[in-house]
């Protein structure tokens, strides 16, 4: 990359991200590729990737001000948060609720 000429019709990357590749290789393993991949993504794209259960993305957008793709796809367009009382309990210690038992 740093050899390519001035007038170089592509973009010269702000990052990038190596992997091993062989006709062995366990594309499907969770701390060789997939959590490589994930984290540099989380870089380039400034956010977090994860998936999140409800209770957490509940919790999120009450002390975050960005709320992870995976919460604002799902949680926020009331495609989650299943009530429980561990929720409520979680909630009430919080200062979230008011504990009416």
């Amino acid at each position: 990359m740093k050899l390519r000429p001035p007038d170089w019709p592509l973009p010269r990357p702000d990052a990038i991200h190596h992997i091993v590749e062989d006709f062995l290789t366990d594309w499907t393993a969770p701390n060789a590729h997939i959590l490589p991949l994930r984290r540099f993504l989380e870089n380039c794209l400034s956010t977090d990737l994860r998936n999140f259960f409800a209770e957490s993305c509940f919790l999120f957008a009450f002390t975050h001000q960005k709320l992870p793709p995976s919460c604002q796809q799902g949680y926020v367009r009331m495609q989650g948060l299943v009530g429980s009382q561990e929720l409520r309990h979680h909630a009430v210690q919080a200062g979230l609720l008011q504990d009416y038992t």
